[in-house]
């Protein structure tokens, strides 16, 4: 009887395990054939989506100096003789009402009496981006108005333009004049010192209180610069005499003398000592002179007085001396800077003034916008956009429905956005993706 009891007991466990089996089976075919549905269900509605970009356009909003609550765009037109780089161009700007036009700005909205708030960038038109440029404050009129010298990478050949843009209305920062970086010489003799890494052959010439002084006599070469020039280019500088008498004061530049004496006559250009003709006129008072040189041709010009004169020698290659014949020894010559630069004949010309920008917060994003079209004939979820080029990937985010038959506009902004050639994707949640090249 026991033994018969024990065999149902096992005949009994078999059942339950069979049972149990085939309940787990009909678990496992049931959910497989439910993921199948699923799987298929998915894929047919992965397949129903149809996407599209329609359009995509990228706007650059680019302010470099994002502390600063204004900018004004300015154009350089270029020279019909050829593109020119690293080339200096002087720009005024005047605190008051105005146009704009030629050299000069006007603005109000220079935060800083002297001006030490100006600052200068670039349009660098292979990348796209702004980039600071070097520049020199000649002169500032407290309040009113300053004069500043820019160098300018690369300026195209006419009729195409460079773009730089000035920036100001910051009361907190100090000016970045550098006329080491502007020119490709320079000196303003602000530090007490002759600068032997410029200059030789001293002879009888001091430096103080912001001024190069050269003491009077007959012919005198007070220093020469270490470097010479090869023209085409132009020298610029300041200079005055000690006393209104005879001055006969200026420059030489390799074998070509520039002469002043302030006479009632136009300062005179040579191969050796010239002397203007004329009594003098005021020597005592600042005049700011230009030398242009060129291979077969020399101009030589007193801005101040509005005195000019040419002549046509063959320059010879070498460097630039300061140079004087007073006749006494106390009557000194005053330099007060003086400066090197390229010229290329014509010159670039100033073009277009743009109007007044006003710093904004999107004034540092850049914007790619995009148009996705359904095609489908359900809704469409997008979970993400990508732009990429060589240089650039980058993943956004998004949570974007588009209906059936609808066209969505997005946009999306970041400083770091490429302006030239770019792919752009959009991805669904189903895993459908649209691309458009663009550029």
């Amino acid at each position: 009887m026991l033994h018969k009891l024990k065999a149902s007991k096992k005949a009994v466990s078999n059942v339950i395990v069979i049972v149990l089996s085939l309940i787990l089976i009909v678990v496992i075919v049931a959910n497989v054939v439910l993921w199948s549905y699923q799987m298929n269900q998915y894929d047919w509605q992965r397949m129903q989506e149809k996407i599209e970009i329609t359009d995509v356009s990228l706007i650059m909003h680019t302010w470099y100096y994002s502390g600063f609550n204004y900018r004004v765009q300015h154009n350089i037109t270029g020279s019909v003789a050829g593109p020119v780089t690293e080339y200096q161009m002087r720009i005024t700007i005047v605190n008051g009402t105005g146009t704009s036009g030629g050299e000069v700005h006007y603005t109000t909205n220079v935060s800083q009496p002297d001006f030490d708030d100006v600052r200068f960038t670039w349009l660098n038109s292979t990348s796209g981006r702004e980039q600071p440029i070097s520049y020199w404050r000649e002169n500032v009129y407290e309040g009113k108005n300053a004069t500043f010298w820019v160098k300018i990478p690369s300026i195209p050949a006419n009729p195409n333009s460079a773009i730089i843009y000035i920036y100001y209305g910051k009361d907190d920062v100090s000016t970045e004049s550098n006329g080491d970086a502007t020119f490709l010489f320079f000196d303003d003799f602000d530090d007490g010192v002759i600068n032997t890494t410029k200059w030789t052959n001293i002879n009888d010439a001091t430096e103080s209180g912001g001024t190069l002084r050269g003491n009077g006599g007959n012919q005198k070469i007070w220093m020469r610069t270490q470097r010479v020039f090869s023209a085409p280019f132009r020298v610029n500088f300041k200079m005055k005499g000690e006393y209104n008498s005879d001055f006969d004061s200026g420059v030489q530049v390799g074998n070509i003398y520039f002469i002043s004496d302030r006479g009632t006559n136009a300062p005179r250009i040579g191969t050796s000592w010239v002397y203007p003709s004329g009594s003098a006129g005021n020597v005592i008072s600042w005049h700011i002179y230009e030398v242009t040189v060129l291979s077969l041709f020399q101009e030589f010009y007193d801005i101040t007085s509005n005195k000019y004169t040419s002549a046509s020698y063959s320059y010879v290659t070498g460097p630039l001396r300061l140079i004087g014949d007073s006749d006494s020894r106390n009557r000194d010559t005053f330099y007060d800077w003086i400066f090197v630069c390229n010229y290329i004949n014509p010159e670039p010309t100033h073009g277009a003034w743009g109007s007044e920008e006003a710093y904004t917060d999107r004034s540092v994003q850049s914007e790619v916008t995009l148009k996705i079209r359904n095609l489908g004939a359900s809704t469409l979820h997008i979970i993400a956009i990508w732009v990429n080029n060589v240089t650039f990937h980058r993943r956004y985010t998004v949570d974007v429905f588009v209906s059936s038959g609808e066209i969505e506009t997005y946009s999306i902004t970041d400083e770091n956005l490429p302006i030239n050639a770019c792919i752009v994707k959009v991805v669904t949640e189903k895993g459908n993706i649209a691309i458009y090249s663009l550029g």
